[in-house]
């Protein structure tokens, strides 16, 4: 039974037992699109972390400590020739503002259809290199085989250029693929193996809080003096025939007058008052609209609204601490694994020679690099730790806790370089 005055049992009593979470928005790539190119502070979220993931440039590491400093040059020479930066920024922008991108290195192989794999063996140089967006690239068939390890993913993609009109079927092994943000395996399945966008993320916040709050600002600005005239016996006026133009011709007058000559001239029965509106807190409430942007973004707002750091004694440190550490997420996760492949088909091009190790990675330099002073601070602090801890290895050695040759392969695995041409003398004789 349901009470109809008190409302027990029903939405009006317990909204919370009639509610859920559904999605509010589906967005679209023409949404994100016309952002990306509309928006400020959109195109900076997702071009910001994208060009500070590739700012500082990388090198080749190996595990035996190989010189690998020629194929590193030669790799670093390509890679400025080829335009790699701009070609894996732009990638790196469609990765996140379409949820998927693709790079063609347009590859100089003996093989003339695009549709068959790749020969790793016969390549002999890359011309150029094409980044398409997810909203270029269509799935077209998939591998059947079901004892392939590929089996039931995507083999050929349709390539549509919208630059051009032109469009044409290739084979996946010529491409190196960015596969869009985290998402459900079955969101991902529906949207023919594309992740999700950046918009999905922050849509809320940035167009229903942070653009809206701003425009109802600006709004209330435009308000914030409003002019007040009473007219002596208005009614009476409007009631008349041709009265209502009368009072409208009286206030567009009063507001000319008053625009032009600040004076105005009325009746001596009205009374004309201006009221002006408060904009106490509207700054406290786009501080937060900001704040929720910078935490759904993971961009600070230092960094996204070039905002000084607030607080006491505050420096900004941490904000950027927060900050390398998202690109250096978005390099491990995303742009890691597709340069390395990019690298991988360079050493296997016959005309460029690179020689690289069977076991080498990649390693991009720092995003920060520490001043003067805090590199003369730091070396400060290495010198005090060394010399204490020699200090506790000389008092060890003091009171018989270690011998000297002890002592000498301790400081030798620390990195001493020390000179053993002795250490083997008259040993034969004492054994």
């Amino acid at each position: 039974m349901i009470n109809i005055v008190n409302g027990v049992g029903t939405i009006r009593y317990d909204p919370s037992r009639y509610t859920g979470i559904i999605r509010k928005m589906f967005i679209t790539y023409n949404m994100s699109e016309n952002l990306f190119i509309e928006n400020g502070i959109f195109r900076k979220i997702i071009t910001s972390p994208a060009d500070e993931a590739l700012r500082a440039g990388f090198c080749i590491k190996t595990s035996d400590d190989i010189d690998v400093s020629e194929a590193e040059s030669k790799i670093l020479s390509l890679y400025e020739d080829l335009a790699c930066e701009e070609k894996f920024a732009t990638a790196l922008y469609w990765h996140r503002c379409y949820g998927g991108a693709v790079i063609f290195p347009v590859f100089k192989d003996l093989s003339e259809d695009l549709t068959k794999p790749l020969d790793e063996n016969n390549i002999y140089g890359i011309e150029e290199i094409r980044v398409y967006s997810a909203k270029e690239v269509i799935p077209l068939k998939q591998n059947e085989d079901f004892n392939s390890t590929n089996y039931k993913k995507t083999e050929t993609y349709l390539i549509s250029d919208e630059a051009t009109g032109a469009y044409f079927e290739i084979h996946y092994s010529r491409l190196i693929i960015f596969n869009g943000l985290t998402v459900p395996n079955i969101l991902r399945n529906e949207r023919n193996g594309w992740g999700g966008m950046v918009l999905e993320n922050i849509y809320d916040t940035l167009i229903l809080k942070y653009d809206l709050g701003n425009k109802f600002a600006i709004d209330i600005m435009e308000r914030m003096a409003q002019g007040i005239l009473k007219i002596a016996g208005l009614l009476n006026k409007l009631s008349i025939e041709g009265g209502e133009d009368e009072v409208r011709t009286y206030l567009q007058n009063i507001d000319m007058v008053r625009n032009i000559l600040n004076t105005l001239a009325i009746d001596k029965d009205d009374d004309y008052d201006i009221k002006s509106i408060s904009l106490s807190g509207v700054k406290d409430i786009l501080d937060k609209t900001q704040t929720m942007l910078s935490a759904v973004s993971e961009i600070p707002v230092t960094i996204l609204f070039g905002r000084s750091p607030g607080g006491q004694n505050a420096t900004g440190d941490s904000d950027f601490e927060q900050y390398y550490s998202m690109v250096q997420k978005l390099q491990r996760r995303d742009l890691k694994p597709q340069l390395s492949k990019f690298i991988y088909f360079l050493s296997k091009c016959k005309d460029y020679q690179i020689k690289l190790p069977d076991t080498w990675s990649l390693k991009f330099n720092p995003l920060s690099i520490p001043t003067e002073k805090e590199q003369a601070e730091t070396d400060k602090m290495k010198a005090e730790t060394k010399e204490k801890n020699i200090s506790a290895l000389t008092s060890l050695v003091n009171i018989g806790g270690l011998d000297n040759v002890e002592l000498r392969n301790y400081l030798e695995e620390q990195g001493f370089k020390l000179d053993r041409t002795l250490d083997n003398v008259g040993r034969d004789v004492i054994e």
